[in-house]
């Protein structure tokens, strides 16, 4: 099976009996920026709650558990994902899949892709299953953990382990909608569950329910998001419901999922290594320091790929159409765009960080002000080559993410195990930093390729505000030695100060005048309360 889509029509990713309907008139012209503000909005009010949500409940976790066992929890949490390993991500083929075809194909074909993916799903699951036991048995060594927390953190293990299964099968409700581009229309509901969960996780780290009972406030979360986005589903998307599948639709869905399994698995390797390896070098008590200091550049980087992986839906379209010129400009202004807010945004932290960490949870969790400067420019570095990799996701291409994801997880775990033990959490960050370079110079060499187009690395486009962003980070960074804030209030008037600044510098210094152009021509193009 052909994995690229260059040379042919959406319809043809699909398995061979499927049947297409005529290209249908729409109802109405979709305004795609609209659709895209609309889903990027609902991603970024979603990670929102959960950033809101932590800020409250981690002061009462890093209490109620201490901070070894906090550094612990984190290590599980991330452990537990190692069972999307044998996760074909049969969702996100759909989801993709869906949004290459959804203005061409007939109904009947699309519910028929829907159970294929439910089907492809589940014979996953036993696998899941073996790989979640063996993580449970061998866990408490792998955190270093206490004779006497052995079982409490094999049992912890196991009722994470069942929540994400349950996602599985539920994130095929939420891969419709993102597929349909509608995914503006779950606006609020997680962040409304995700709220909830958090006062119920305070109230069960002050009835001392510890790790465990955190565990089963998770899966019940899980189960009760589930239940909302099917009642979406079934209001807004009107031709849901489950079709007919074969064994040859089955393998031909499977074997496409099989280059996202590879790529998911290598993904988990590279972006969810990092607390384990820390942890299990040197202990738990610096992953408690790297999680906590990177608690704000990590809601950066959250908000920025959430407001991308709005925007992809509109871009699938294009791509879809062969409208690769449109394409590269929605690239060139999304880059800008995120960049600006990164920079703004970054250099705030630099400055402010330290102070939000005492006064959140102690100074004696800041991990320092290198260390600082180090996790921000991971979550940059995250930020820009996820761009180019939704994408690429787009293009159905997974071949050559697979092979550059291998090369990127070698290097940035050996590098680790090289590093850490001599330079603990900044020799972490340079592993990181350092092996994902080849996601920074690969991404957009496959993005040209898949475009037709030839990669320019160092245009003035790229090279200006790469400049221009390692001048102010520099500076902030070393600002940030001296600001000592110790009140809430004049936290939050710094912050929207050094935001202003850092931000009109930005937009003056860095982007040319025609560039500016067209982000005011893309935001004025968006219409703020309309939510449809």
């Amino acid at each position: 099976m052909n994995l690229s889509i260059d040379h042919i029509t959406p319809t043809e990713t699909a398995p061979a009996d499927a049947t297409i309907a005529p290209k249908q008139k729409l109802k109405g012209k979709v305004n795609l920026k609209q659709r895209a503000y609309l889903n990027s909005l609902s991603g970024m009010i979603d990670y929102a709650g959960v950033q809101i949500t932590g800020f409250f409940i981690n002061p009462f976790i890093v209490s109620g558990l201490g901070s070894s066992m906090y550094g612990i929890w984190q290590m599980i949490n991330q452990m537990t994902g190692y069972t999307k390993m044998v996760d074909t991500r049969a969702t996100q083929v759909l989801k993709w899949s869906l949004a290459a075809k959804r203005d061409v194909a007939a109904e009947e074909e699309m519910r028929n892709d829907v159970t294929t993916a439910l089907v492809v799903t589940a014979l996953t699951m036993p696998f899941a299953l073996i790989i979640g036991a063996v993580l449970s048995w061998y866990a408490p060594h792998i955190v270093q953990a206490q004779a006497e927390y052995v079982n409490l953190i094999r049992i912890t293990c196991s009722i994470l382990i069942f929540g994400l299964i349950i996602n599985k099968f539920f994130d095929l409700f939420e891969a419709v909608l993102g597929g349909m581009n509608l995914g503006y229309k779950r606006m609020g509901f997680r962040a409304m569950v995700i709220a909830v969960g958090g006062v119920i996780k305070i109230l069960v780290i002050i009835n001392g329910f510890g790790i465990i009972g955190l565990s089963i406030v998770q899966v019940a979360l899980s189960l009760f998001t589930g239940f909302i986005f099917y009642r979406i589903v079934k209001k807004h998307v009107p031709w849901f419901r489950f079709g007919k599948t074969n064994t040859g639709r089955v393998k031909a869905f499977g074997k496409l999922s099989g280059w996202y399994m590879a790529f998911t698995t290598l993904k988990m390797l590279l972006m969810n290594s990092d607390k384990i390896i820390l942890g299990y070098i040197i202990g738990p008590l610096y992953v408690a320091k790297y999680s906590l200091t990177m608690f704000t550049s990590m809601a950066v980087q959250g908000a920025v790929v959430n407001m991308i992986t709005g925007v992809t839906p509109g871009i699938s379209s294009m791509y879809g159409n062969q409208e690769f010129e449109k394409v590269n400009r929605a690239r060139k202004t999304i880059m800008l765009f995120a960049w600006l807010v990164s920079a703004a945004i970054g250099c705030t932290i630099l400055m402010v960080n330290k102070s939000f960490v005492s006064l959140w949870v102690g100074s004696e969790h800041y991990a320092g002000n290198f260390e600082n400067l180090l996790i921000l420019l991971i979550s940059v570095q995250v930020i820009f080559f996820q761009i180019d990799s939704f994408i690429i996701n787009v293009t159905l291409n997974m071949k050559s993410k697979v092979q550059l994801s291998a090369c990127v997880a070698v290097l940035s775990i050996v590098l680790g195990f090289l590093l850490i033990q001599k330079y603990q959490i900044a020799g972490l960050c340079f592993s990181v930093l350092i092996g994902r370079l080849f996601y920074t110079i690969g991404f957009p060499v496959l993005f040209k390729k898949q475009m037709k187009d030839r990669f320019q690395p160092f245009s003035r486009d790229s090279v200006q505000p790469l400049i221009v962003t390692l001048i102010m980070f520099a500076l902030t960074c070393y600002a940030g030695y001296f600001v000592d804030i110790s009140s809430w209030l004049l936290l939050i008037v710094s912050a929207a100060a050094i935001f202003s600044v850092a931000g009109f510098t930005c937009w003056y210094l860095a982007i040319r005048k025609a560039d500016r152009a067209s982000i005011i021509t893309l935001l004025s193009g968006i219409k703020m309360f309309r939510l449809k």
